[in-house]
């Protein structure tokens, strides 16, 4: 129960250092530095503790999961809080990567939709209506930079990305089953967040090469010993710890219950917003965040 209740804290605590990196160091180089940081955490451990739990089958899985979770997902993440905040862009995000992952497994395996499910899909669309629409503004104190609607567009690019890297995610898991490999969360994280550090590397590129963007000084702002906290925040928070957690937390509870509890990161996470961000919701937010989170909740538990 503790690594469950650890989790949604983690995770806040992820998201609020990751848009301060984001709006500091811009979106795609920021997501760039903070997955090369955890890449190198979570490669030293697996290759010093769990070496034995690559195999080149269920790699290519957590790869595929990677790229669209951590790749494409985490890009689209950081250009959310950019125009966001951490508030709205994880309500966003954690409210509708469940829907995305049924949806995904639904397409691919068939899986039946039940009038409970649709029942829950109906709250938290609404509760998340409620959250972004023009009379739920929240007053911000942080720099925002770039389009709303946009931010809002990435928020929803990102849920996709989590929800159906999941789905890979327990397709990979049930490779390592039937050849005997045994993959713990640290060494699942590793697979999945090199491939997104890959997908970072070539969007940095791309970027780099459409807008003529050329990052002058690169190493010396990064390196800026008043960011280098928030950097490091970023990359544990979430890939290293609270995934370490979430994991712990599957190993002892049932996944419907550790789900349901990880879904109340958007409601942890508001008074840390209004704490870094200066970012105070409005009362028909935070009604449509509850509304959210408890049809994400159910969705889990009734799963």
């Amino acid at each position: 129960m503790i690594g469950a209740l650890l989790t949604p804290l983690f995770f806040a605590f992820s998201a609020v250092t990751g848009q301060r990196v984001a709006v500091r160091l811009g979106a795609v180089r920021g997501n760039f530095v903070r997955l090369g940081i955890a890449t190198t955490i979570l490669g030293l451990l697996v290759a010093v503790f769990w070496p034995q739990s690559l195999d080149l089958e269920t790699f290519s899985w957590f790869f595929v999961s990677g790229l669209i979770g951590f790749g494409i997902g985490d890009v689209a993440l950081f250009l959310a809080y950019e125009r966001l905040g951490s508030r709205l862009t994880i309500l966003l995000n954690l409210c509708l990567a469940p829907l995305f992952a049924m949806a995904m497994e639904w397409f691919w395996l068939g899986n039946a939709v039940s009038i409970q499910v649709i029942f829950c899909a109906a709250m938290i669309l609404t509760g998340v209506t409620m959250a972004i629409r023009p009379g739920a503004k929240a007053r911000q104190k942080i720099e925002r930079r770039g389009n709303f609607l946009f931010g809002v567009c990435m928020a929803v690019t990102a849920g996709f990305g989590q929800g159906t890297g999941a789905v890979i995610s327990r397709k990979a898991e049930e490779v390592a089953l039937v050849n005997g490999i045994m993959i713990n969360g640290i060494s699942a994280a590793f697979q999945r967040v090199f491939a997104g550090l890959i997908f970072a590397a070539v969007a940095m590129a791309v970027v780099r090469w459409v807008m003529k963007r050329r990052y002058p000084e690169t190493l010396r702002e990064t390196m800026r010993p008043e960011l280098i906290p928030w950097l490091f925040g970023a990359a544990l928070f979430g890939p290293v710890i609270g995934v370490s957690c979430f994991q712990w937390a599957l190993h002892s509870l049932e996944s419907g219950i550790v789900l349901a509890i990880t879904a109340m990161t958007p409601i942890v996470l508001m008074p840390l917003a209004a704490m870094t961000e200066g970012d105070h919701p409005s009362r028909l937010a935070i009604v449509g965040a509850i509304v959210a989170v408890a049809g994400v909740a159910l969705l889990y538990l009734w799963a």
